[in-house]
């Protein structure tokens, strides 16, 4: 007599069949008629914005979030070793990048960012600074954007890239690092991947920033760490 199946068993197959084959991270998208996808419907909105991209869009969108300085950064111009940490990278793992100023951060994030936008992701590019002087902002009467306004978009765009974490270490209120915990922790437990730079690594951060935001950081399965060295390139010789 054929034994019957343990509820492990069960799960895994239930698990394995609802998740979507491209992440494996979402359910498979239903359908209005009832009809379910092989994808999740994030992954099928990232395949439809691809195809559907123009390269001018592309480009206008790149600069939005960039600025001119950065707009044009390529994969082709990084370092080998940098370019093929980025190129490896899983599915919903991002990255953390320390180096002394002018070792090329923002412009390996920049370069990864197009690489997304092109790829169909949505993203945002946060300086750490400019977050905290949006959010003080937004606590004015006279604010015409709120908190939820601020932060909600972060907690679940595709690909979040921050610039400059840790840079005035502890200036700001406990508020902003509970905000900005926030973020990181939902975008944790959605598998969403955020990319980080910051002037220090990891280890210094959390000795003069917050340690509740480094330690959401130190999870190798869902952040790689990226050492850049070198000159500082902003120095013309």
């Amino acid at each position: 007599m054929q034994e019957q199946e343990t509820i492990r068993q069960v799960l895994s197959r239930t698990y394995a069949d609802g998740f979507c084959e491209r992440c494996g991270y979402g359910h498979r998208h239903v359908e209005a008629n009832g009809e379910r996808r092989k994808w999740c419907k994030r992954c099928i909105d990232v395949f439809r914005r691809r195809e559907a991209l123009s390269p001018e869009c592309a480009e206008r969108r790149i600069l939005a979030l960039v600025g001119q300085l950065y707009a044009e950064a390529e994969f082709d111009d990084l370092d080998e070793p940098v370019k093929e940490k980025l190129l490896s990278l899983k599915q919903g793992q991002g990255a953390f990048f320390h180096g002394p100023p002018g070792t090329g951060k923002t412009y390996a994030m920049s370069a990864l960012l197009r690489h997304y936008v092109y790829e169909g992701y949505e993203a945002e590019f946060v300086n750490f600074d400019d977050f905290c002087v949006r959010l003080r902002a937004s606590y004015s009467p006279a604010a015409t954007v709120t908190e939820y306004e601020i932060i909600e978009p972060l907690k679940i765009v595709d690909k979040l890239f921050v610039d400059d974490l840790g840079l005035r270490s502890k200036q700001e209120s406990d508020f902003v690092y509970v905000t900005f915990y926030t973020i990181l922790e939902a975008r944790r437990r959605n598998c969403l991947p955020t990319f980080v730079c910051s002037n220090k690594d990891i280890s210094r951060l959390g000795q003069t920033f917050d340690t509740r935001i480094t330690s959401r950081l130190q999870d190798a399965e869902k952040t790689a760490i990226i050492e850049m060295t070198g000159k500082d390139r902003r120095i013309r010789s």
